[in-house]
């Protein structure tokens, strides 16, 4: 028995590293977690802002393109031949 005690005492120091180990860790990983989150978050406003942007964009756009479909065509001159004096 009292090897076994021994052997209990021993191994306890390590058990217990070997859990503050793990609890560390699993700190770090929620540490992890919350800051991805946040980056996550942060992401999902910038790309709303954007989508945002790109609309008004679109629209701008579509603006223009309706104005200058809606201008009357430009009209070309008419070539003049045959007309004014000769030349020697």
């Amino acid at each position: 028995m009292p090897r076994l005690a021994l052997l209990a005492l021993l191994l306890l120091p390590g058990t217990a590293a070997a859990q503050s180990g793990v609890e560390g860790r699993l700190n770090e990983l929620q540490r992890s977690t919350a800051a991805l989150s946040a980056q996550i978050e942060q992401l999902k406003v910038q790309n709303q802002q954007l989508q945002q942007r790109m609309e008004k964009m679109q629209a701008g756009f579509e603006q223009r393109i309706e104005r200058l479909e809606k201008r009357p065509a430009p009209t070309r001159p008419v070539p003049r031949t045959g007309t004014g004096a000769a030349k020697p």
